[in-house]
């Protein structure tokens, strides 16, 4: 699987097959094939190991600190981080296959805009408890932040990725606290 993710950030979810995995790991077609029931169930099982790896290196280091802005800050850090640090051979997963997909209708576009889904939910969480709490005072709406936050990863992949910019996440963690109403 961890193959797999690595060439769909690098092709796209529809640019990796049965074959070419198979090619990849030296293995046989069959052997390859015999784990998934075709390439649809291959896209949802790299959809949910970039999500995974998503959580473990997002999440998980900031589920412990204080809900609203200390853990909203960690979490935008933490993945611009992760987005400049090229997770994948071809960057961020979970960026490269929801841009992939965006305008595609399907049940593959489905799960991935779910799983992001479960990340804005988050954000968004952190960010009314935030403002609840009088500790940011965004000039957008709450939704409009979140929307702007977002993108910034996705910028961030891009920089890096495209255009081979140094340290574009330093820029992105200073635009997200400008969003947030911090600077």
């Amino acid at each position: 699987m961890r193959e797999a993710a690595e060439a769909a950030s690098e092709i796209g979810l529809e640019g990796i097959s049965i074959g070419s995995l198979a090619s990849s790991l030296g293995m046989s077609k069959a052997g390859v094939a015999g784990h998934f029931r075709g390439k649809q169930e291959l896209q949802m099982e790299v959809i949910e190991l970039g999500a995974r790896d998503f959580t473990e290196k997002i999440w998980v280091p900031n589920a412990k600190l204080k809900p609203g802005k200390e853990r909203l800050l960690g979490c935008l850090d933490t993945w611009y981080a992760y987005s400049a640090g090229s997770p994948f051979r071809g960057g961020c997963l979970m960026t490269s296959i929801s841009t992939e997909f965006d305008g595609r209708p399907g049940p593959v576009r489905e799960t991935i805009a779910e799983t992001w889904g479960r990340w804005t939910i988050v954000l968004r969480n952190d960010l009314d408890i935030a403002i609840e709490a009088d500790e940011l005072s965004p000039p957008l709406s709450p939704a409009d932040t979140i929307t702007a936050i977002e993108s910034l990863a996705t910028g961030v992949n891009q920089q890096t990725q495209l255009f081979h910019e140094k340290s574009p996440e330093k820029t992105a963690s200073a635009a997200a606290r400008v969003l947030l109403g911090i600077l």
